[in-house]
């Protein structure tokens, strides 16, 4: 909790909706920080501050901490962060975030990283991709997130995960779950794990996309493979 209120006074700051221009002052370093805290030799928790080298790979968890999406989540038997993105190259080269359903609106979206990070109300945690891809896998990639864009949020789904038939608990619903590397609607954590299947950073029958939440893949606890494709999370600051 202390490390959260720590990361939570320095990252707040003005700022617009990602889907629209923003007018903060250029940072120090385009792609901003990543705030990590470790223990020491002597038990001390100490800050580590690096800048953000973002990679294609990379999850983004998004939290603006809303307590209605605290309360939703609950009912799903999850938690906060309620989104996460991951970093895809565009077909010009320039490093963006693919995303169903950010801040809220009902479509994928592929966004520009930097202005999505500067602009971005509320708490940012990432993961760092540990490998970096082969050209081929970027091109798999890029056509992946190009031909998602635009297509509708899967709210319906997300829904019933507020009712019985949520997809997430119990062996049936375990043993049910699965990954479609091609769907007309998509949930956000849905949409990173499938993406990271298809060039080979996850397992698809492993961490499946159809009860994937972005808690579920925040650190190892519940794949603890994941430690040996992404880096622990770090929280994200514009500044040093």
């Amino acid at each position: 909790m202390f490390t959260a209120l720590l990361a939570l006074a320095s990252l707040l700051g003005p700022g617009n909706s990602p889907l629209g221009p923003g007018n903060s002052l250029p940072p120090k370093h385009p792609y901003g920080y990543l705030w990590t805290y470790k223990c020491n030799e002597r038990g001390e928790t100490v800050r580590e501050v690096i800048p953000y080298q973002p990679r294609e790979g990379d999850w983004i968890f998004f939290d603006d901490m809303s307590e209605w999406w605290t309360f939703l989540y609950s009912l799903a038997s999850t938690a906060p962060p309620f989104h996460v993105g991951i970093v895809v190259k565009k077909p010009d080269g320039q490093l963006a975030v693919l995303e169903a359903g950010p801040d809220d609106t009902l479509h994928v979206y592929v966004l520009d990283l930097i202005p999505r990070l500067h602009t971005f109300k509320g708490i940012l945690q990432v993961r760092r991709c540990k490998r970096e891809l082969t050209p081929e896998q970027s091109a798999c990639l890029t056509a992946f997130a190009e031909e998602q864009k635009g297509k509708r949020y899967a709210m319906w789904r997300l829904l019933l995960q507020g009712t019985p038939c949520k997809t997430k608990g119990g062996p049936l619903r375990e043993a049910c779950a699965y990954t479609r590397f091609n769907r007309k609607r998509w949930l956000c954590a849905e949409i990173v794990v499938t993406a990271s299947a298809l060039v080979g950073l996850t397992d698809p029958h492993r961490i499946r996309g159809s009860n994937t939440y972005p808690l579920d893949i925040i650190d190892n606890s519940k794949y603890p493979e994941l430690a040996e494709v992404f880096e622990d999370y770090g929280y994200w600051a514009p500044h040093p």
